[in-house]
């Protein structure tokens, strides 16, 4: 994807971006907050909350409610 940028997704007020191949993840309050990621970083990432699937959409499903979160079983991480 060298020299191309693709569409932004903005969720709860951050903007997340790929361009050039990095990820930049922005608050849109602050836009001087900025997170740039490498190819390998961002794909950690993607990695890291793909293992977590679960919990991710238990929480938002969940948010506001009160409920107590399900205790899920540990994954052990791969090391990059």
């Amino acid at each position: 994807m060298a020299n191309q940028e693709q569409e932004a997704l903005i969720a709860n007020g951050w903007e997340f971006r790929l361009v050039n191949d990095h990820l930049f993840i922005t608050s849109q309050s602050d836009p001087t907050k900025q997170v740039q990621l490498s190819p390998q970083a961002a794909f950690a990432l993607l990695n890291y909350l793909s293992n977590r699937r679960d919990a991710l959409y238990w929480a938002t499903e969940q948010e506001g409610k009160g409920e107590p979160e399900p205790d899920f079983e540990h994954i052990d991480e791969p090391e990059y």
